[in-house]
């Protein structure tokens, strides 16, 4: 690329994490690249009490350490994160001990990180001064007029209220690519006219408190049984959820020493002036996490803050006119799996490899903008379908169990390879293909979660009742085989060959599951569940000896297995047996007793 004096490349609005990312990580990769960031806050930065979104999980965190090149920085200054683990159920019960715990038995080996948002960002923007951004603090955009030509873009910017120079008078940056990190404030999507619902109705209030809120402390102390597990004092470490029907409730602990806690609850169950301020937000967990709200007595809120409706889409977030929205300014789905980073991660990536391809085309291949905004909606619309309407799930342990078991093995099976291995740098016909392939894993995804929710609204049996730890993943286990595989080195085109392969695996771990479902509604729920769902239109691969083998002693039974089918009961367990066998309950949910025809998942 070639430079003008006072224009850009690259104009980013907003220098919060995505902006930041997107400076350093085009400075990286495009190092001719002239990249300015107007950001509206300056420095320093309040730690522990700036943002929320302080969890990663493996795309995010991958992005960071080796992507952008933080590792090293990240072991030194934040936290490791021992995965996402969930204190639920039974319903009944609401002490932590007596709910089961799902979450990692042992460290992680592929790493994610507890981030404190305000040390995260103070950190960044240094580094985008260091590496020669033009980072502009203490300005705000105002307006953007796009070029509907090969022109640049003019973005009108002027001192915030906040600035240093708020006397200064109000300019005009022009830039051939325009960003739009600004967040929720969306500058571009409401500019345009792209804001869209995604019928994903749940509200948030967090705040931070000084010190370590260990679940630990949540637990009489003589329960060795219970501490006991936690061997290695690092339980304190994971993204902690206490849930129940309709909510769930975080504890992540920051390296500044303070603790993050928020509540999460769906309109359905929780109107959100129930916990819409301090005195609520006490009162609420006094009623539904009392151990939690006793521990937090005397304990003063470092800050406090509530969204409403916080989740929403959009109708595009990359145009081949040379703009995209990152980060929250695109869209927004959910917090429950820490997907936030992930999301920056992806959509920066894609925008980069459209710069890139302008640099050396000319402009951007609009079948590779139109892919990329494809996928990455229908990736948040997957994810919408997977955590929107899990009131009646949150609060059962048996099917929650299963549902995360399922959705760490499609999330570490098709969309964590995909970034891994750079899939959105192919051609756009091999392209193409990943999008024919993900499109497949949609199918199945759909139908997993509408399985789960009608599981979980009509269940009568309870998978090994008074369980009371599930390991996620256990190792060794075919779901920690997918996590391990993110840590090998393979190509684009490999992956590709990889994640379709694994359909035929996620078609069969989908059957078990439905195996599964139809035990824990009984025959009495089975015609039901088969009916809200179009289990008969399904086609699973569920053979009559797997059928049989139900009926077989103990190490007969286990032996007729595959090893998903095995390590699916040896994390999640087995149900009591029942007066109904599993043909039989097939046979309610109108189902054939023998070999069920192969499945088609497109």
């Amino acid at each position: 690329m070639t430079f003008e004096a006072g224009r850009s490349d690259v104009l980013i609005c907003g220098g919060g994490l995505a902006g930041a990312c997107m400076a350093l990580q085009l400075r990286r990769e495009l190092p001719d690249c002239r990249v300015t960031v107007v950001e509206p806050t300056t420095r320093p930065l309040p730690e522990a009490c700036h943002k929320v979104g302080e969890s990663s999980v493996e795309i995010g965190t991958h992005y960071l350490a080796e992507v952008l090149g933080l590792r090293a920085y990240l072991d030194a200054e934040h936290l490791p994160k021992n995965g996402l683990r969930f204190f639920t159920g039974p319903r009944d019960r609401r002490g932590v001990s007596e709910r089961t715990e799902l979450g990692p038995s042992e460290k992680p080996i592929v790493p994610s990180y507890q981030m404190d948002r305000g040390k995260l960002e103070n950190d960044l923007r240094a580094r985008m001064v260091e590496a020669g951004v033009d980072l502009r603090e203490g300005w705000v955009v105002r307006e953007v007029a796009l070029s509907e030509t090969d022109d640049d873009h003019v973005v009108h910017v002027a001192p915030s209220r906040r600035g240093q120079d708020a006397g200064a008078d109000a300019v005009a940056l022009k830039a051939r690519w325009v960003v739009d990190a600004t967040g929720r404030r969306r500058l571009l999507q409401r500019q345009l006219g792209l804001v869209r619902p995604n019928g994903n109705t749940q509200n948030a209030a967090w705040f931070r408190v000084a010190g370590r809120v260990k679940v630990g402390q949540l637990v009489d102390g003589e329960d060795a049984r219970w501490h006991g597990r936690d061997h290695d004092d690092s339980r304190w470490l994971s993204t902690v959820h206490l849930t129940g029907p309709g909510y769930w409730v975080w504890l992540i602990p920051l390296s500044t020493g303070f603790t993050s806690v928020g509540i999460v609850a769906d309109a359905d169950h929780h109107a959100p002036p129930s916990f819409g301020d301090e005195a609520a937000a006490r009162a609420w967990l006094a009623a539904h996490e009392p151990a939690l709200a006793a521990r937090l007595e005397g304990e003063a809120f470092a800050d406090f803050k509530r969204l409403e409706n916080y989740s929403y889409g959009s109708a595009r977030c990359f145009s081949d006119a040379r703009w995209a929205c990152v980060g929250e300014a695109g869209l927004f789905v959910d917090p429950l799996y820490s997907p936030g980073s992930d999301f920056i991660a992806l959509s920066n990536s894609m925008t980069i490899a459209l710069i890139r391809e302008d640099g050396e085309r000319g402009a951007p291949d609009p079948r590779r903008v139109a892919l990329f905004d494809d996928l990455y909606r229908t990736w948040a619309d997957q994810l919408v379908r997977t955590l929107a309407g899990n009131g009646h799930i949150l609060g059962e342990a048996d099917v929650f169990g299963a549902k995360l078991w399922w959705d760490y093995y499609v999330y570490w099976s098709f969309m964590a390879p995909l970034f891994f291995r750079r899939a959105f740098d192919l051609p756009v016909e091999r392209l193409e293909a990943f999008g024919d392939v993900g499109k497949r894993y949609d199918r199945l995804n759909e139908r997993a979660q509408a399985l789960f929710e009608a599981w979980a609204e009509l269940k009568t049996h309870e998978l090994s009742p008074g369980r009371r730890f599930t390991p996620l993943p256990m190792f060794p286990s075919v779901l920690a085989d997918q996590h391990l595989e993110l840590l090998k080195e393979r190509t684009a085109e490999e992956t590709l060959v990889r994640v379709r392969a694994d359909l035929a695996p996620t078609e069969g771990l989908l059957a078990e599951l439905v195996l599964l479902a139809l035990q824990g509604v009984g025959p009495a729920g089975a015609p039901e569940l088969a009916r809200r769902v179009g289990l008969a239109r399904w086609g699973l691969p569920i053979s009559a000896e797997r059928v049989a083998a139900e009926g077989l002693p103990r190490r007969e039974r286990v032996q007729q297995l595959d090893p998903l089918a095995r390590d699916l009961e040896r994390a999640l367990g087995r149900f009591p047996k029942q007066d109904a066998s599993l043909a039989e309950l097939m046979q309610r949910a109108g189902l054939p007793s023998g070999a069920m025809r192969a499945a088609q998942a497109g």
